[in-house]
């Protein structure tokens, strides 16, 4: 008998072909994975936390500038270094995403350090300090959303990513901003990157626990 000739390996699939394939129970491959389940909660926890950082500086209009650097300064550490775990040890996302996300996190986490350190500092660089966090934070969030091929949840990210963006910009632009109008924007801000977190969080888990072949 005559050898069969051998075969060119095969080439691996790029990410277009990659999205085009199917698995034998006839999903769509997903060549980059969202958050595992557990991992949600901790967006539910991130969530909650705004939402309650809000309502505290809501509450108090008249809060003194030590008080509303420790609300948004801890707000900016968990927050930052928590979405930075996140993308550390998320599999499948793309790496240019994943390295700018984690950057991103990480100076997100650390101008909440220096708001907290720095509780005596005037208003006016704990506008500009606050401001750069919310920034930083309104990146990592873009950078997860984009680099994640799981939908659930993906408009509310990039909206929340979004709106923190316009209110770091607005603080910046408004460099004589009274500390009431502060924490007001500021807790605007928090409630609704809250609440955008919360409804994340819920999705993907809703989404986790559903039958791998219901659509």
């Amino acid at each position: 008998m005559t050898a069969m000739p051998e075969r060119p390996p095969t080439p691996a699939a790029t990410d277009a072909e990659w999205t085009s394939m199917t698995r034998p129970d006839g999903r769509a491959a997903e060549p980059y994975p969202g958050l595992p389940p557990h991992r949600h909660w901790l967006r539910l926890i991130l969530g909650v936390l705004a939402i309650a950082l809000a309502v505290a500086a809501f509450a108090w209009p008249d809060a003194t500038i030590r008080v509303v650097a420790v609300l948004f300064g801890l707000n900016l550490v968990v927050t930052g270094f928590v979405r930075a775990g996140l993308l550390l040890f998320a599999p499948g996302y793309p790496l240019l995403y994943r390295l700018l996300g984690i950057v991103f996190g990480v100076l997100t986490g650390l101008v909440g350090l220096l708001c907290l350190r720095n509780l005596t500092a005037s208003l006016a660089v704990l506008l500009v300090v606050v401001a750069i966090g919310w920034l930083l934070d309104g990146l990592v969030q873009l950078f997860t959303a984009i680099g994640s091929r799981a939908p659930e949840g993906n408009n509310w990210q990039i909206a929340t990513a979004l709106l923190m963006v316009l209110g770091a910009v607005t603080v910046l632009a408004w460099p004589k901003i009274g500390i009431g109008a502060f924490v007001f924007i500021g807790a605007t801000v928090l409630a609704f990157s809250g609440i955008g977190l919360t409804i994340t969080a819920i999705m993907g888990m809703r989404a986790a626990r559903q039958p791998s072949g219901a659509h």
